[in-house]
């Protein structure tokens, strides 16, 4: 069990997929906060949650998916499947890759990619994990950066379906970012007043769908 529950705010847990997904169709998540970058888009976001993309995801993906927890593991911090939602708002929420103490974790791995820094839509989640969870002093930034594994020949090496291996350039990378970073700050200034108009117009069109 994650170290979140204990904070009593528990939507969903991604154990049960159907359960999670149903729940974070309902709130503004760190994913989707990570994409507020104009405040003059709010109705194209608010399109975006009320008529969701549905992405099953792709060869990438599964292999970040595969490797996100050795990152995690590398890093020292406790996997997290819960979301939790702000202490004042339900409709605000967020399932953190992990946490250590009073630390939040976001993992990323990086495909034939060298990091410097996260992206900026990187800062956007992150900040808005800091935003559903107060009590929480610090994100900290763990990215891998993956080369494909090659033979002798210099030829990718495949697995039993035919996706390329993966191995780590060098060790992962960690940046860790305090609550009152300017970065983080920043951010938050953006997308926080964006979140609550975009989920005001998302509120009134569902009301509108279904009055009773």
């Amino acid at each position: 069990m994650s170290a979140l529950a204990e904070l009593g705010r528990t939507l969903a847990d991604t154990a049960d997929p159907t359960s999670w997904g149903n729940a974070h169709a309902k709130v503004i998540g760190s994913y989707q906060a990570g994409a507020f970058a104009k405040a003059s888009s709010v109705e194209t976001y608010a399109r975006q949650m009320l008529a969701p993309r549905d992405f099953k995801g792709n060869a990438a993906t599964r292999s970040g998916n595969r490797w996100e927890p050795l990152l995690l593991a590398w890093a020292g911090a406790e996997p997290n499947s819960l979301l939790i939602h702000h202490p004042d708002n339900r409709q605000y929420g967020a399932t953190v890759d992990g946490t250590r103490g009073k630390a939040i974790f976001e993992t990323k791995a990086k495909h034939n990619k060298v990091i410097t820094a996260p992206t900026p839509r990187e800062f956007r989640q992150m900040a808005w994990q800091m935003f559903v969870l107060p009590e929480m002093e610090e994100v900290n930034y763990v990215a891998g950066e993956l080369v494909m594994q090659r033979d002798r020949n210099g030829e990718p090496i495949l697995d039993e379906h035919g996706n390329p291996l993966w191995e780590l350039r060098r060790d992962p990378l960690t940046f860790t970012y305090p609550r009152d970073h300017s970065v983080i700050v920043a951010a938050l200034s953006l997308i926080v007043p964006i979140a609550a108009e975009v989920l005001a117009i998302v509120n009134t069109a569902r009301t509108e769908r279904s009055p009773f």
